[in-house]
């Protein structure tokens, strides 16, 4: 595992080798195919919401929660090389509920994690902290980035712009009271602030009258792409509801979006669910799970192409079904890792794999 000075030190240039586009060298490939694994061992009871990461350095990092010790924590694992993880951590020891982690990593090596925390069924706090090298967590760094009394703050996704202001976006029902409906809301801290901005809603993508969900923000070029979902009020839920739909939109600045493009036009009670962003480039693509040719399965489309389905759209076999698919490129050129959830309700658990592209 590299040092926390490693890791300053490249992010100075002061380290050869160290870019955030590493690649194997020699002979053996860091990373090669293999068939679907269980990742969250000896868990007999719930595990979900993996988060999938290439850190600056090669290595790969899975996040998810699991109810194993109590009421649901959060746990990291690391590989630096073929199926080599390390034991998982346990980050969060909150006697409350914590939820949907996702993983990233700063421009400066540092890693972020963020989580909702409930303390009660629809009510809790989107929350944040950070490590110096993806498995050292010291739960005395943890914020609490929204802190509204009674409120149902959940599902973030965080995104980092060119200055290093951290934006966080995340869904709620009960902040809005002109919208009856779950609204994606965004905070935002830069480097020099002490605390995060008041919440506020990201106006020109959510919907009057119907529910937008399961937000993932990345960065494109110099700006963002937001993919989410967007469903009826039959059900208040995203994976309860019998038909939702995918939409897209961009900012250059991650506080202003464009209209909302809708991706999806499915007839007929067709579910699209747990989109993610990933890539770079050209080859940008949005991942999610619909069942729209009757089976369950995994879809990609190339951003480029959002306005282009389903012409466009392609399976990715390499998945299994199961749901909350999260993919990410590993240093070994084609070569990918992907996690997922699959089992029954209550004995869930992360599988992965690792797959040629």
């Amino acid at each position: 595992m590299r040092t926390a000075a490693w890791i300053l030190l490249c992010g100075l240039g002061a380290v050869v080798g160290c870019s955030d586009d590493a690649t194997d060298s020699g002979a053996e490939p860091r990373f090669a195919a293999t068939a679907p694994q269980i990742l969250s061992t000896g868990s007999p009871t719930k595990d979900e919401d993996p988060s999938v990461l290439r850190a600056r350095d090669g290595s790969m990092f899975v996040a998810w929660f699991s109810d194993r010790g109590g009421a649901g924590d959060i746990y990291v694992v690391q590989s630096e090389s073929q199926n080599n993880w390390s034991d998982p951590v346990r980050v969060t020891l909150d006697p409350g509920g914590d939820f949907y982690p996702t993983l990233v990593q700063d421009d400066a090596g540092t890693f972020h994690l963020t989580w909702f925390r409930w303390y009660a069924y629809f009510r809790g706090h989107i929350m944040h902290s950070t490590s110096p090298d993806g498995i050292h967590w010291n739960v005395a760094d943890e914020e609490s980035v929204t802190t509204d009394p009674d409120i149902d703050d959940w599902l973030p996704t965080p995104a980092f712009a060119n200055d290093g202001t951290m934006f966080i976006y995340f869904v709620s029902e009960l902040r809005g009271t002109a919208n009856p409906t779950s609204e994606i809301y965004v905070t935002s801290k830069g480097p020099s602030d002490i605390a995060w901005s008041d919440p506020d809603t990201v106006a020109s993508i959510n919907s009057a009258t119907e529910h937008d969900q399961l937000p993932f923000v990345a960065r494109s070029g110099s700006g963002f792409t937001m993919a989410w979902v967007r469903h009826d009020t039959s059900e208040p839920i995203p994976y309860q509801n019998p038909k939702s739909q995918l939409f897209v939109a961009t900012s250059t600045n991650g506080t202003a979006w464009s209209a909302p493009l809708q991706v999806t036009h499915d007839a007929g009670n067709v579910v699209h669910l747990f989109p993610q962003i990933f890539g770079s480039g050209a080859s940008q693509s949005v991942l999610w799970l619909s069942n729209r040719d009757g089976a369950v399965k995994v879809y990609e489309l190339l951003l480029s192409e959002a306005g282009q389905y389903p012409a466009r759209v392609r399976e990715n076999t390499a998945l299994p079904a199961g749901y909350s698919h999260r993919i990410a490129a590993t240093s070994t050129s084609g070569v990918f890792l992907g996690a997922w959830v699959q089992g029954p309700e209550g004995t869930q658990d992360v599988y992965y794999r690792f797959f040629n592209r």
